[in-house]
């Protein structure tokens, strides 16, 4: 049952049912530490974002860890039908770079949860939070293993409500929802806004979806969306993580709304982070104004970024990630990983060496990662 005002039901409006113990689901869907939702038996919250609260559980019946993502309290029809179009979508997906989902239940018969993969490991988000940006191979890696995700989302076909769809815009890459586990595999989560590239399922009227920061021009100006706007988006992300600046760090809205309709940002190799050519002109072209000068397709970026990791690394974008994972101090930003006897490389690095102290860019992450 549902309705669209959780805080006070509209006059002659049906009655909501109560909960065990008198709690109406439509006001606290917050989850207590110990509890039981089904199989599952609450351990911990482990994130909150707009819409759901996410909980690791042990699922008491297969013996193993999931993740529990609940709809939060006050949501209205809107928000359930959002969660609801999430769940559908994550359940047509089965690809290595995005979290899985495995059922859909209802708390108290009445709020939706999704029951999915739980990613032992940490988010780009904290990464950036505890070192400013990253290893220039990581950063690049981790990148490369998206445009996997987003080519895959881009180009399936999808069943929704009875209707056939070509292709999925994600809308909100941000590096909260990019996750390296343990296994230094990389997971792209939440796609509580994603759509079909050539509709919107849910109105939303003149609101803005997504993480303002990292949102494409067409995305703040409500032009039309297509797979595009999620590279312009990931563009934002590699930057950061590889100039440890944000391409639009205006703290106004009206700033950052101007500066990314017309454009404008420093490029990364403008800090002091020794940025190569070919990266750099990667980030550049993703993050172009119009559409059509940017990559064609995640495909193309993903390519450009495995020559670029070529350049800076004889290592494959996994065995960056495993190698990191497992000793986040192995790959200074400056020193070159698994480096052969390549003039050039070679060249490259000494220069990127002399230009930073030894000590620039050193990750402390054991008490994250351990």
């Amino acid at each position: 049952m549902e309705h669209t005002s959780p805080q006070k039901p509209s006059p002659g409006s049906p009655r909501q049912p109560l909960g065990s113990g008198g709690v109406n689901p439509y006001q606290t869907t917050s989850l207590e530490i110990g509890s039981k939702l089904g199989p599952h038996h609450v351990q911990q919250m482990i994130g909150e974002g707009g819409v759901g609260s996410v909980y690791k559980v042990w699922h008491t019946g297969l013996e193993v860890t999931r993740a529990i993502k609940i709809l939060k309290k006050g949501f209205n029809k809107e928000a359930r039908e959002r969660f609801l179009t999430e769940a559908k979508i994550l359940a047509d997906i089965n690809h290595p770079n995005i979290v899985e989902i495995h059922s859909l239940g209802y708390w108290n018969q009445q709020v939706p949860f999704m029951e999915m993969e739980y990613v032992d490991g940490i988010s780009v988000g904290k990464l950036l939070a505890q070192n400013r940006k990253l290893p220039i191979a990581v950063a690049v890696a981790i990148s490369y293993f998206v445009c996997q995700a987003l080519h895959y989302a881009h180009r399936k076909d999808y069943t929704l409500y009875g209707k056939v769809y070509r292709g999925l815009i994600h809308r909100d890459i941000k590096p909260e929802n990019i996750i390296i586990s343990q296994q230094g595999i990389v997971k792209l989560m939440d796609f509580g806004i994603a759509r079909p590239s050539e509709i919107s399922l849910h109105t939303v009227g003149d609101k803005i979806m997504g993480t303002l920061v990292y949102l494409s021009p067409e995305q703040l100006s409500g032009k039309k969306l297509d797979h595009r706007t999620d590279i312009f988006s990931l563009g934002a992300v590699l930057y950061e993580a590889v100039a440890g600046h944000r391409a639009f760090p205006h703290k106004k809205l009206s700033d950052l709304v101007q500066a990314k309709t017309k454009g404008e940002y420093r490029q990364p190799n403008e800090f002091d982070v020794p940025v190569p050519d070919s990266l750099n002109q990667a980030i550049v072209k993703s993050l172009a104004l119009e559409p059509d000068t940017r990559f064609n397709s995640a495909a193309d970026f993903g390519q450009s970024l495995y020559s670029v990791l070529t350049e800076v690394t004889d290592l494959s974008p996994q065995a960056v990630l495993n190698k990191f994972i497992a000793d986040p101090l192995s790959i200074p930003s400056w020193e070159p990983v698994g480096l052969k006897k390549n003039p050039k490389k070679l060249a490259w690095y000494l220069g990127a060496a002399s230009a930073l102290a030894v000590g620039a860019g050193a990750l402390i992450l054991k008490t994250l990662l351990g």
